[in-house]
């Protein structure tokens, strides 16, 4: 029997004309361009500017849906034109692009990945997190490899809304967060330990170019402090997850936030990286980290990130019971240095609280 493991780290291509490097990279193929309703809207001109006469031949071009669903993988999947492509090329968001991998893994498909917005690591990634069709969780399908190759026109991100940008760069730090914090104590192999170093990065650069790269994302310009905000957000991220695996990807962080959107006012309302950024605060409480705390408050009030319920439509008084058991069991919990238990992360959200009273 053979005994290997293998390590599929992203590629990619970044700039204004990141979309013309396409036919250098694919060579000559037939795609299937699948995106969000607004991504294709957004981006359009610019992939058939770069893709007219060369190699590169697009059957179609589709709207996924509107959420990560099996639904709309079987949808896309009964396609002629999916079915005949010899790759998928996906644009849009997260959600689009964790649907169109899904589709590509089941077809046996080469899949490209064409982000529009800085918001997450889904376009570099190994994972697809998929919801039901009432838009609550369902699972993460663990695939074999990332994007073949990831294309990030800046222009077209430093156009997004900018509350994307803010919201990517509030979930950014916590891959270092997190990564530290389940690793504690355990003797790691080369790629976790490559993961843990490249994952200080997530932090370091957030907090040096956060601030410039979000009002130059507002002024809709792909400044270099963009373009290297982008790259921690959808890149570095993307890597240290593939490195670390499952065991390493999250903590506490990402439970909240899978248990505060149960919460109806929570999940309708607020940014996936809004809330893990909260989230972030309190584990850094629960684990007795308030000098780390104090590091980051300065970051988070110029960005405008929750450090209170309030800023998530939310008080103490709410009843968080269900919000805190399914947080309790989320599988982000697994693997973590000691117990976590629903009274611990309340305890905490409640000293959070008091360190924000003026003193």
């Amino acid at each position: 029997m053979s005994i290997f493991h293998s390590q599929n780290l992203p590629s990619y291509t970044i700039g204004p004309d990141a979309y013309r490097d396409i036919p250098n990279v694919l060579g000559m193929a037939t795609v299937a361009v699948i995106g969000g309703k607004t991504a294709l809207e957004k981006s359009r001109k610019r992939l058939d500017a770069a893709l007219d006469g060369s190699s590169v031949t697009p059957l179609t071009y589709l709207v996924y849906g509107h959420q990560a669903t099996f639904e709309n993988v079987e949808r896309l999947k009964a396609d002629e034109n999916v079915q005949k492509a010899d790759a998928i090329i996906a644009v849009g968001g997260g959600k689009c692009t964790d649907t169109v991998k899904d589709l590509a893994f089941e077809l046996s498909k080469p899949v490209f990945a064409l982000p529009t917005i800085a918001s997450n690591c889904s376009p570099v990634s190994k994972i697809s997190i998929m919801y039901n069709e009432d838009d609550s969780f369902r699972k993460i399908v663990q695939l074999p490899c990332p994007p073949v190759h990831t294309f990030i026109d800046t222009q077209v991100c430093a156009e997004a809304p900018s509350q994307f940008l803010w919201a990517g760069l509030g979930d950014t730090p916590a891959k270092y967060y997190e990564s530290k914090f389940s690793m504690r104590g355990d003797a790691l192999s080369y790629e976790v330990t490559l993961g843990k170093h490249m994952a200080e990065m997530c932090k370091d650069e957030a907090l040096a170019v956060g601030v410039q790269a979000l009002e130059a994302n507002k002024a809709g310009k792909a400044t270099p402090e963009f373009e290297r905000a982008a790259l921690n957000v959808v890149v570095t991220t993307g890597i240290v997850s593939g490195l670390v695996g499952v065991d390493y990807n999250s903590a506490l962080a990402h439970a909240l936030f899978y248990g505060l959107t149960t919460i109806p006012k929570v999940e309708h309302n607020h940014l996936h990286g809004e809330i893990v950024s909260y989230g972030v605060l309190v584990q850094l409480v629960m684990d007795g980290q308030l000098d780390e705390l104090e590091l980051l408050k300065p970051f988070y009030h110029k960005m405008g990130l929750p450090t209170k319920l309030v800023d998530l439509d939310l008080t103490l008084e709410d009843d968080f019971s269900d919000a805190l058991k399914a947080a309790e069991e989320n599988q982000e919990l697994k693997h973590v240095p000691y117990p976590v238990t629903a009274g611990m992360i309340f305890a905490a959200m409640r000293r959070l609280e008091e360190l924000q009273q003026p003193e």
